[in-house]
């Protein structure tokens, strides 16, 4: 039975695999081999550790106007003051924002990174064209809440300049209520649309019958003019307060009093017909009229948040994110039920994904067959294929401050997100026509994860190595890396093992590995030997290699090899 109980004893290298690729972007040899060592306890203990970040934000190199390395969004205490003197545009400065993010959850040992994109992915608002500046604070919003106060967070999202732009709430007044924000709040961000689909354990979608969790016609208007007056500087964000340090310390929307709605506001009784009385602002102060204007929202979240719906709707996220796109009536009872309980308690982040990622199940510990469900059963987001094979390889990413422009503009901005990435059907934190609701994978069932693979995906996919790897000046070393991952890498039969050790979900089997090797290192076997030293040639090719000879035949040989290990339907898995 599916069980939330903590899994007991030490992971080992299958269950250490299993948690690096599902807790972080960054898995190699040495962290599998470290975290095999571990206890469920001891591991989670280290992915909760948050390390300091390599960069605080995305310094540009030296270009233009530029005579040093200088940062573009807030002034450094390192890189001195903002200098935007670079002759770069805004949408380089939306991919370079990117690139930073991306290049910094590369490095991230941690459990934020993860955290950060489920966040988007729950309060989903994309990148514009423009000013990129409130979108770095938007993602510094979600890192400051990732393992912390979801409640809080939603508040805070609820007047993050780049939600209340993205949403019109900024134009939502008394005078012309604005439905858009209010209704992606109740329908994507918190209690969901209604009741869940079900898929039982014969395979059959089963529908539980029942109505929306709240009235189109009573709730939506009535939450539309809580909402009201609520506003940021475009074009003015040093002059924009913020919002605390316990907050993040973030530029933050304001309270416009004259547009706020003060009237009686009703929800329906989906809500137990909460109620916000009239509120008199005769003789009443600006900082008090704010004020009261911030208890309105406040009380909003607070009764959104108390229907056990909304728990429920949430842990159903986190669980197709990080275990299983399937919520059969079982994981419905004993997984989700349970863990909505748990984030009920005080909506702490932490607490929900720490019993998570624990528990038996998140294992595939909790029941007769271990291999039936939960390991290797998501398809890979292009983002983590991309970072995966990145920190797998131990690639050589160019430096962001000593190769900036190499950096920026040429391995994140023109391959990694250009090339790879939009050609994969996942702009990191999408565009301005993708919807609120974010990438089908996070909402689209029955099949989720698997609108990543697709007839428009899978070529890029696979290119992982041409378009990425392989691709340019960046020198990737193939030899080196098996060097530094297989210990004796003249043994065809060794290397394979070790290579798909870390490369794979599950160990593979003999007959798997062996086409690897026949394929890849013995063209097709026509190069095996007759008898008892059946793998001679490539035996030979690598003594030679050492030897100085050979050097390009070898590094062709696992080019291909690697290539196709990254094709493998098992790698495209996590």
């Amino acid at each position: 039975m599916a069980s939330l109980d903590p899994f007991e004893g030490l992971l080992g290298q299958r269950l250490a695999k299993h948690l690096l690729r599902r807790a972080t972007f960054n898995i190699n040899k040495a962290r599998i081999a470290q975290y095999e060592t571990y206890t469920v306890d001891e591991a989670l203990t280290e992915l909760l550790a948050i390390p300091a970040k390599h960069l605080s934000q995305p310094i540009h190199y030296i270009n233009g106007g530029l005579t040093s390395p200088s940062p573009w969004i807030n002034n450094d205490p390192i890189y001195g003051n903002v200098n935007e003197d670079n002759d770069s545009g805004d949408q380089r400065k939306n991919d370079f924002l990117t690139a930073w993010w991306l290049d910094e959850a590369r490095r991230d040992t941690s459990l934020r990174s993860k955290m950060t994109y489920f966040l988007f992915t729950n309060l989903t608002a994309p990148q514009e064209n423009g000013d990129s500046s409130y979108y770095y604070d938007y993602l510094s919003l979600l890192d400051h809440f990732c393992l912390s106060d979801w409640k809080e967070l939603v508040f805070q999202v609820s007047i993050n300049p780049r939600m209340l732009g993205f949403l019109n709430n900024d134009e939502n007044t008394v005078q012309n209520p604005n439905e858009n924000y209010a209704r992606e709040l109740l329908e994507l961000y918190t209690i969901g649309v209604g009741k869940p689909i079900y898929i039982d354990e014969y395979g059959n979608v089963a529908y539980e019958g029942g109505s929306l969790n709240y009235s189109e016609v009573v709730d939506i208007p009535a939450l539309a003019r809580i909402l009201t007056g609520w506003r940021f500087e475009k074009n003015n964000r040093d002059g924009m307060p913020t919002n605390g340090t316990e907050n993040g310390n973030l530029p933050t929307g304001y309270a416009v009093p004259e547009d706020h709605d003060f009237t009686a506001k009703q929800l329906s009784s989906y809500f137990g017909n909460y109620t916000i009385p009239e509120w008199n602002t005769s003789g009443r102060t600006s900082t008090e009229k704010e004020e009261q204007m911030e208890i309105e929202l406040r009380g909003l979240i607070d009764v959104i948040l108390a229907q056990p719906e909304t728990a429920k709707y949430v842990c159903r996220k986190l669980y197709r994110f990080f275990v299983s796109r399937t919520i059969t009536t079982e994981i419905e009872d004993h997984i989700i039920v349970p863990l909505a309980t748990t984030f009920r308690e005080s909506y702490n982040l932490e607490a929900v994904i720490t019993q998570l990622l624990k528990s038996k199940h998140f294992f595939d510990a909790d029941d007769s067959n271990s291999t039936d469900e939960i390991i290797g059963g998501l398809i890979k987001s292009p983002i983590e294929l991309a970072l995966h094979s990145m920190t797998i390889t131990n690639f050589p990413v160019p430096d962001p401050i000593t190769e900036g422009e190499n950096h920026y503009k040429k391995f994140y901005q023109l391959y990694v997100i250009n090339n790879f990435l939009l050609l994969s059907a996942q702009p990191p934190f999408g565009a301005e026509t993708t919807p609120p609701a974010g990438f089908p994978a996070h909402y689209s069932g029955p099949n989720y994860d698997r609108n990543w693979f697709n007839a428009a995906t899978i070529i890029t996919r696979y290119n992982i190595c041409s378009k990425v790897l392989y691709k340019g000046i960046f020198e990737f070393d193939v030899i080196e890396f098996v060097k530094n991952t297989v210990s004796d890498p003249s043994d065809p039969e060794l290397m394979l093992t070790e290579l798909t050790d870390i490369i794979f979900p599950e160990t593979a089997s003999a007959e798997r590995k062996q086409y690897f090797i026949d394929t890849f290192l013995f063209d097709g076997g026509s190069l095996l030997q007759e008898g008892p030293d059946a793998y001679y040639y490539w035996k030979t090719l690598w003594s030679e290699y050492l030897g100085g000879n050979k050097v390009n035949t070898v590094k062709t040989i696992l080019n291909s090899l690697l290539e196709a290990l990254l094709w493998s339907q098992e790698y495209q898995t996590t």
